[in-house]
């Protein structure tokens, strides 16, 4: 399966140790990652020699060609809402939105309501929680 994980670039990075072993994980279990160059810890430095246009086209080319994508919010700013609304608003394809339950309060009541058919959202607590959302979903 192609997986698009969306992570933020700009904003909070805090959860990258726990992005890059999700990321371990589902390639372990013989997923393909479309977007594992945001695990680079100079991603911003990066992303920034690229043109904005070139970054929309390359990322909107990878979430049509992904089977699902898993979006960890926790940090995260208008980038990953924006791929993960245009991803469920074609209804086709499965979306996963993480976010660490600690921080629920500053994570979008938009995102953490969403009742789409296409759509799970996961609070996890534990690195732990993350492995049991691979199995049961992956």
């Amino acid at each position: 399966m192609k997986i698009y994980l969306a992570f933020t670039v700009l904003g909070d990075r805090a959860k990258l140790e726990l992005v890059e072993s999700l990321a371990k994980l589902l390639q372990s279990r013989g997923h393909t990652i479309l977007t594992t160059h945001l695990l680079s810890r100079n991603v911003r430095d990066e992303e920034g020699l690229k043109t904005p246009q070139f970054i929309f086209e390359r990322d909107m080319k990878w979430i049509d060609e992904c089977d699902a994508l898993i979006a960890e919010v926790s940090g995260s700013g208008f980038g990953v809402g924006f791929e993960t609304g245009y991803l469920l608003g074609k209804g086709k394809k499965k979306v996963y939105i993480l976010y660490d339950k600690s921080n629920e309060q500053t994570i979008s009541r938009m995102a953490r309501g969403n009742t789409m058919k296409k759509c799970k959202v996961v609070a996890y607590s534990s690195i732990g929680d993350i492995y049991k959302f691979v199995e049961e979903n992956f």
